[in-house]
């Protein structure tokens, strides 16, 4: 009984063995297969995340659109609605927001890129409107013209009726004159005969008289030869013996009689009894021949100042453009072509100027020229004609010859090229008459190393 018990307990334990055995072979298989499954699921959450988070999936927004797929993928209905909206914007399914803002750009030129397409829409709506407006407003206009086109068919038609009623009444007076007409022509015919008569008595006597006429002629042409020569002769020995007349704008307008050295004060000998007014630019040369020299080339002076005190016979000065090289000394002489003490000068401004120096010429800025002469005592001559008590010419840019017009040219093209060309014809007219009649022409260069003028 005993060896039986004891078999029994080893094939017992054997089992248990054996079960735990396959327990432990079980419980290992099945925690390997668990791994497996927690890394494929942890690497498929990964792969997942990289198309939608976690918290985006559980958005409203996401799940409305969960609601929309139907049998789709959310995927499928996203890249649907992009190749929907890129149809859309740009006509392309395959194109991206890059794709779609230069499509935009192409066809809408104020478009840009921070704005959006409903702002892009919005402009174009704008437009459109004020597009619209426009057309109502041509139309308004086309229909006005319309309304005068007919009222202006109405009086040609009155006026059309008038005439042929006129000509009517003309045709119909003509017949009493042609009758008229006819004994008027017998009437003539013995005229004319008594006429032709007459003449020929007349031509006689006409070319006697002509015979005449030439003798005494010839004597007279003899006489003035001999004249001529004695006009010649007196006129040579005019000539020699007068003076030119002087350029005024080369004329010495006033002296520096004292400098203050430490102050930079310069005092001439012309005050309130020569017409001298505050504010008044004077250019300093050397002497003379230093005036005669700039007004011929335009070649500044040695300084310019700028009247600050007028006394009765002498001015008070200031310098406000100088050099240190050269400074200003008692007896230099100071000119300012506008200015006389003794007359007033006549000037004629015409053309373009570039007064403030920014390369534009316009003629308004001719108004700055004129005030400066009218200010300094000159006078300023009106229109285009040059008089022949006229002082100055003062000339801006030379216009430019305009370009040759197309064969299919415009009537504004025309009309502006008249213009041009009349503009550029009238300048080289006034020049040309001035140099002829030797009046001094001055450009703004000139006029601003006549004056003393700087910087204005």
């Amino acid at each position: 009984m005993a060896s039986r018990s004891s078999t029994g307990v080893i094939v017992a334990l054997v089992v248990f063995v054996v079960l735990s055995v396959s327990l432990l072979a079980v419980s290992i298989i099945l925690y390997t297969d668990k791994s497996k499954a927690e890394l494929s699921a942890s690497e498929a959450n990964a792969e997942l995340n990289k198309f939608i988070s976690a918290d985006e999936r559980g958005r409203t927004e996401t799940q409305d659109m969960l609601g929309k797929t139907s049998d789709s993928s959310l995927f499928e209905y996203l890249t649907r609605q992009s190749q929907d909206v890129a149809e859309f914007v740009s006509g392309n399914r395959t194109a991206d927001i890059v794709a779609m803002r230069t499509e935009l750009s192409r066809s809408n030129k104020d478009f840009s890129d921070k704005e959006t397409v409903n702002e892009a829409m919005r402009k174009l709506a704008q437009d459109r409107d004020s597009r619209k407006q426009g057309e109502e407003l041509l139309k308004t206009k086309s229909n006005d013209l319309s309304k005068e086109l007919d009222a202006l068919k109405q009086r040609l038609a009155a006026a059309e009726a008038a005439h042929t009623e006129a000509v009517a009444k003309i045709t119909a007076s003509i017949a009493s004159y042609q009758v008229a007409a006819d004994g008027y022509r017998g009437e003539f015919d013995s005229a004319k005969a008594s006429l032709d008569e007459s003449r020929s008595e007349q031509k006689s006597r006409f070319e006697s008289e002509s015979a005449s006429l030439q003798s005494d002629i010839d004597s007279l042409r003899a006489e003035r030869s001999v004249l001529d020569g004695r006009i010649g002769a007196l006129q040579a020995k005019v000539e020699s013996s007068s003076m030119k007349a002087a350029n005024p704008a080369a004329l010495v307008d006033s002296r520096v009689v004292d400098v203050d050295a430490k102050t930079g004060t310069i005092f001439i000998d012309i005050g309130s009894n020569r017409r001298v007014v505050p504010g008044m630019t004077f250019e300093v040369f050397d002497d003379s021949a230093g005036i005669v020299a700039s007004a011929s080339s335009g070649a500044r002076g040695k300084a310019s100042v700028q009247v600050v005190k007028v006394g009765e016979t002498t001015s008070t000065c200031r310098v406000i453009r100088g050099s240190g090289s050269r400074p200003i000394v008692k007896d230099d002489v100071l000119a300012n072509a506008v200015f006389n003490p003794d007359a007033t000068f006549k000037f004629l401004v015409h053309g373009k100027f570039d007064v403030n120096g920014d390369g534009k010429s316009t003629t308004g800025e001719s108004d700055y020229i004129k005030s400066r002469i009218v200010e300094w005592g000159g006078t300023v001559v009106e229109g285009d004609t040059l008089t022949g008590d006229l002082d100055f010419l003062v000339l801006g840019v030379q216009p430019p010859f305009p370009a040759p017009l197309p064969s299919d040219a415009t009537e504004a093209q025309t009309l502006s090229y008249t213009d041009q060309r009349a503009a550029r014809e009238l300048y080289d007219q006034l020049f040309q008459t001035s140099a002829d009649a030797q009046i001094p022409v001055l450009n703004w260069a000139r006029f601003e190393a006549l004056t003393g003028t700087v910087n204005r």
